[in-house]
This record gives C-alpha cells, sequence and structure tokens, in this order.
C-alpha cells in the first residue's frame, strides 16, 4: 500500500475516531478537545482514498460503512461548523453554518451509526 497506512492501522485509527465521536456525543469531551484530537481524521487519514493504490482501495472498502460515518462527520459537521459567536449572526445561519452546541447534536446522531450504537 505504499505510503497509505496498514489495515490494522486503519483499524486503531477508526476505533480511535469512532471512540473520540462517542466521547464528545456523550459530553465527556468539549467539541473544541474533539476537533483538536480528532484532527479532520477523513481528510487528514486520507480516507477518501486518493493517497491509496489498489491493495488500499480494497481495504478502505472492506470498511467502507466505518468510514463513511467519517465522511459524514467531515462533510456534514466540520466543514459547516463556525464560531459559536459567528453561529449567532443571521448570515452565518444563512449560510448553513452552526455552532458547537448544534455540532455536538449532529455527532449524537452520527454516534447511533457506529458499531456499538449509542454514547
Amino acid at each position: 500500500m505504499n505510503s497509505y497506512p496498514t489495515e490494522i492501522d486503519l483499524l486503531a485509527a477508526l476505533d480511535r475516531s469512532d471512540h473520540l465521536v462517542r466521547e464528545c456525543a456523550a459530553g465527556h469531551i468539549s467539541f473544541a478537545d474533539f476537533c483538536a484530537k480528532y484532527d479532520n481524521f477523513y481528510w487528514s487519514f486520507a480516507l477518501d482514498g486518493h493517497e491509496s493504490d489498489q491493495a488500499g482501495q480494497i481495504v478502505l472498502a472492506r470498511y467502507a460503512a466505518r468510514v463513511a460515518l467519517h465522511q459524514t462527520v467531515a462533510e456534514t459537521i466540520l466543514a459547516k461548523v463556525c464560531s459559536d459567536a459567528d453561529a449567532a449572526k443571521e448570515s452565518y445561519r444563512a449560510a448553513g453554518r452552526f455552532g458547537s452546541t448544534e455540532a455536538v447534536s449532529r455527532l449524537k446522531l452520527v454516534v447511533a451509526g457506529l458499531p456499538g450504537g449509542e454514547a
């Protein structure tokens, strides 16, 4: 898999990131701490497959359901979250942006799709 992580690395990273999503959704860590530790996992771990060779694509396909949950976090939560101060502004709300409270609410919905269910 060239420089792309091994299947073992992928599983460990998915487990860690699943845990962070659960911890934030349950209120055990703040959204700010979640963001710092989660580190835009879907993009930083190249789960879209842009860095993987054929073997990497096979591994990603094998865990597609787990990867899809983190794609949801990346594209529907982290890509739209803004500061809480900006979230109070009409222009931001009109653009579909939201603050940390809404982001955590959305993480709770994602948790329902994680292996093991609820936070």
